[in-house]
Order: C-alpha cells, then sequence, then structure tokens
C-alpha cells in the first residue's frame, strides 16, 4: 500500500513529515494522513514524490517490487 511505501522511504531517506510537507509544499497534516493510510495525495504529487525518492510511481503506489522501470533496449 502507498502508505506503508511512503512511510518506509520516508525513514529511509530520514526526513521529516515537516521535511516533506515544506518541499511537496503541503501541510504536514496531509503528509500525517498520507501515511496512516487516511487520504492519498493526487497524482502529480505522487509523480513528485516518486521523484524525490528515485522510486518509480508503481513501486510507491506498490503496484511492482521494482524500485526502478528499466527501459534500455527499447
Amino acid at each position: 500500500m502507498f502508505k506503508d511505501r511512503f512511510k518506509i522511504l520516508r525513514t529511509t531517506y530520514k526526513s521529516t513529515q515537516s521535511e516533506i510537507a515544506e518541499f511537496m509544499d503541503v501541510s504536514v497534516q496531509a503528509v500525517y494522513q498520507w501515511e496512516r493510510g487516511l487520504n492519498i495525495p493526487n497524482v502529480e504529487t505522487i509523480i513528485k514524490l516518486a521523484g524525490l525518492f528515485d522510486v518509480s510511481v508503481d513501486y510507491l503506489l506498490s503496484v511492482d517490487d521494482k524500485r526502478y522501470i528499466h527501459v534500455t533496449g527499447l
């Protein structure tokens, strides 16, 4: 689930909820809600979070366990 991956990534990068909120230009409450599974960010925010954590959107949304999408040979 998004909330689980988000929390793991945030803590792995040693970022506080406040730091994420400031970077994403959202409230700390919004980040808290994402992490607790009470709400989910919009598509644009999910894309930005994937870029911040250097993972694929699929990984962030728990669609795939691969952190990156390999596009070599396309």
